[in-house]
């Protein structure tokens, strides 16, 4: 008979009564876990997907087949890259209004500590908090040279710069963000300068703009009447407003602290004019205008503000410690000896067209029926993160897989199980050497060899050179 260079083993049976319910109990039961082990492991793949909302997304994929015992690595867990948000980066927050540019991005472990500038920071869409209008700077440029009472338009190339701070923690601690609000002044019925001032879900934003441009052209009215002297004029200056932190009510006149200053038509600066108390005052109800309008977009809820409430936005529209908007005061009602007053006494209601401008003292009245809820919601950066999301392979990958992973946990197992009882066998069964077909020639011999010895002790004799009859049977398998 030809012998090939491989074998194959001889087997048979355990001789154990409990081997084979373990095996196939076990097998049922390795077989179970097996396949959840490696649905986690083999069944899933990491997929790059951008969102808005990486906080929401790692939590909303968290699923059991990404803990442990399924995952101990930990690598099916979804994670999100940071947007890195670095010194001259523009943005808007999630509340959709304005825009605003990183001017500085500053960090301290404490308060004696003095404040480290960094050139960036990561930031994984972090909730802005402790945000307020830090200062407001109105730029006032004369664009003719008439020494006499003019209009509005004489003062149309001015603008406003508008600074906020606002606080992020992020993984390098709390740091202080310093913004540059993108609003320079708007004196027509144009307010593009947000995203979106829906008038039912942004009725705060809607409100916001619409008086903030209004007040803006009462500031520019308001210097067109001033008359410097007779040789000369007020040619260029600047009225700035700075937040006053240690006061919290905003109608109160130091809820901002007040300077200015003006360059003549003549060359002289002069930081005392003592004819521009309108234009200041129209000012001042301006940068709280323009602090409400910051606060709600910021998300900062807490903060003083006029567009939160009915009483704040009675005072918004009309305040009653402004004299150029009581009675007898250069700004009062339809002001008939102003140019163009419309752009300063009246606003366009919802869905309506600057055709049909209100008077301000007219619209809470009108328009309150028509509009959303006065409300802030808290702020984040608005951006797009890179995150890993598991995602499941197909039915046909995913059934190959398991079963090929399967198979070889309970080849392993298998062999853990034959292993752990071949060690049991020799005080089993003492023929767990031999084969099936060899055990009964061996148990032959262990039966002669007994017998030859208990009858050297018993004094049995073999006759005639051979064993009787029933001797031959008992050893006879």
């Amino acid at each position: 008979m030809y012998a090939s260079w491989f074998s194959y083993p001889i087997t048979k049976p355990y001789p154990f009564r409990w081997f084979t319910a373990v095996t196939i109990l076990g097998g049922v039961f390795l077989t179970i876990i097996f396949t959840l082990v490696n649905l986690a492991s083999s069944g899933f793949y990491l997929k790059p997907v951008y969102t808005n909302d990486p906080n929401g997304t790692v939590t909303n994929k968290t699923h059991w087949y990404m803990k442990p015992p399924f995952n101990w690595e930990g690598d099916l867990a979804v994670k999100c890259q940071p947007k890195f948000l670095s010194v001259g980066d523009r943005f808007f927050t999630s509340n959709l209004g304005l825009q605003y540019e990183v001017k500085s991005i500053t960090s301290s472990m404490n308060e004696t500590q003095k404040p480290t500038s960094l050139p960036s920071v990561p930031y994984l869409n972090n909730t802005l908090e402790n945000c307020f209008l830090t200062k407001a700077a109105l730029n006032l440029h004369k664009s003719d040279t008439a020494a006499r009472a003019t209009w509005w338009l004489s003062w149309k190339t001015s603008y406003t710069v508008a600074t906020a701070s606002c606080l992020i923690v992020t993984d390098l601690g709390t740091v202080n963000l310093t913004l540059g609000v993108q609003y320079a002044g708007e004196n027509d019925y144009v307010y593009d300068y947000v995203i979106d001032d829906n008038y039912t879900t942004h009725a705060s934003t809607w409100w916001g703009t619409r008086l903030s441009n209004a007040y803006f052209a009462g500031i520019l009215a308001s210097m067109s009447q001033i008359e410097y002297s007779d040789t000369s004029y007020l040619a260029h200056g600047v009225i700035t407003y700075t937040r006053n932190q240690t006061q919290e009510n905003i109608r109160s006149p130091e809820f901002f602290q007040v300077d200015k200053w003006f360059i003549t038509s003549d060359g002289y600066i002069d930081q005392s004019v003592d004819k521009l108390p309108n234009s200041v005052e129209e000012g001042l109800h301006h940068a709280k205008l323009l602090h409400s309008l910051v606060s709600v977009d910021l998300g900062s809820c807490r903060s003083p503000n006029l567009l939160l409430g009915q009483k704040g936005l009675h005072y918004a529209i009309s305040a009653p410690d402004n004299a150029n908007r009581r009675p007898g005061g250069l700004l009062y009602g339809t002001a008939p000896d102003m140019g163009a007053p419309w752009l300063f006494t009246r606003i366009p209601g919802p869905g309506e067209s600057a055709g049909n401008a209100t008077l301000l003292n007219e619209t809470y009245s009108d328009f309150t029926p028509m509009m959303g809820h006065l409300g802030c919601n808290n702020a984040t950066i608005v951006a797009q993160y890179l995150c890993s999301v598991p995602q499941r392979k197909s039915t046909g990958t995913m059934l190959l897989a398991i079963v090929l992973a399967d198979l070889v946990f309970l080849q392993a197992a298998w062999k853990i199980l034959n292993l752990i009882s071949e060690s049991l066998l020799p005080s089993k069964d003492p023929r767990v050497n031999s084969c099936q077909g060899c055990s009964g020639a061996l148990y032959q011999d262990t039966q002669m060899e007994s017998l030859s010895n208990s009858a050297e002790a018993g004094g049995i004799h073999e006759r005639g050179g051979s064993m009787d009859e029933s001797t031959t049977r008992l050893i006879t398998p």
